[in-house]
């Protein structure tokens, strides 16, 4: 199993590779065969890194987890998305890195100073903070009303009655999702730093090269919003279904359970849904090519300055 999954490991690699391979444009180019150049390995970094989000969970659930036992298990399947999302990110660094870089007598490029702020569409950064914060709170929420391993939610129904019920996203799972939501945030600065440093399209104008690089941070912002926000949507279930298991049962013929406890699990199950829901709509919209991407030129311009507005 360990050399099939090995082998599967380095041919997924070699792909990308060959896709992300540096590539030059070779003397006097026109504009568009410069701008052009460039958005391809853009379309193909973007395959790349959203191949890598899928496979790599996918082989830590078919060949790690089967390999675990105990709270493992549990613990790699809460960092399944965290996972994807280190992937995600890592393509997205070497496709920068491998920007096409112009060849030739004559190379023009304009000048024009670039930071986060003039590339990173303002709502999907707002998203990933949105997703982020969350997160945290509620990671810190539960760490606070978990056992003492915290692993389980405690439920006090009277003087002599208590109940647990888990897995519950407690300290002991929280701090590695802490971390793991501290590494995605710190990846995804850095990729964009990369984005804003990374040489001009050569022949360009300024507000095409600015538009391609706003479209580059979509890209990588809708899939880190996912990522966190599939993060979410699992911690909100997984809570919202320990909470419903500390309602259950009887004592000496009396119910437990307290109709508003029921109720709160049950809106964190909706939430988790929605959350789920929203973070895939938005990440479908951030990967689709927007229209006026195939050629340079106002359309473009136009498409990522509304991007950016929103």
């Amino acid at each position: 199993m360990s050399g099939l999954v090995l082998l599967v490991l380095v041919a997924i690699a070699a792909t990308i590779g060959m896709a992300l391979r540096p590539t030059r444009t070779v003397g006097p180019v026109s504009p568009s065969v410069a701008w052009l150049t460039a958005a391809r390995h853009a379309g193909r970094v973007t395959a790349s890194a959203w191949t890598a989000l899928v496979a790599a969970p996918t082989l830590v659930l078919v060949a790690v987890v089967p390999e675990l036992s105990g709270l493992a298990v549990g613990l790699s399947m809460g960092l399944l998305p965290a996972t994807g999302g280190a992937a995600f990110l890592a393509v997205h660094a070497v496709g920068e890195l491998t920007w096409p870089r112009p060849t030739g007598v004559v190379r023009r490029a304009a000048l024009a100073r670039r930071g986060l702020r003039e590339i990173t569409p303002t709502g999907l950064g707002v998203l990933v903070l949105g997703w982020s914060v969350a997160l945290l709170t509620l990671l810190a929420l539960c760490a606070a009303v978990a056992t003492d391993d915290g692993r389980a939610l405690p439920w006090r129904h009277g003087p002599d009655v208590t109940s647990a019920a888990g897995p519950f996203p407690g300290s002991f799972y929280g701090r590695w999702l802490v971390l793991a939501v501290a590494v995605l945030l710190v990846g995804c600065v850095a990729v964009l730093l990369l984005v804003a440093r990374r040489p001009a399209v050569s022949d360009t104008s300024a507000g095409d090269d600015t538009a391609l690089r706003r479209l580059s941070a979509r890209r990588v912002l809708g899939g880190a919003q996912l990522v966190l926000g599939w993060t979410l949507a699992g911690c909100l279930g997984v809570a919202s279904r320990a909470l419903r298991g500390t309602q259950g049962g009887a004592v000496d013929g009396v119910a437990l359970g307290d109709p508003t406890v029921v109720a709160v699990a049950d809106a964190g199950v909706v939430i988790a849904i929605v959350v789920a829901l929203t973070a895939a709509v938005v990440a479908g919209r951030s990967a689709a090519r927007p229209q006026g991407e195939g050629s340079p030129g106002q359309p473009v311009v136009e498409a990522a300055a509304q991007e950016h507005a929103s």
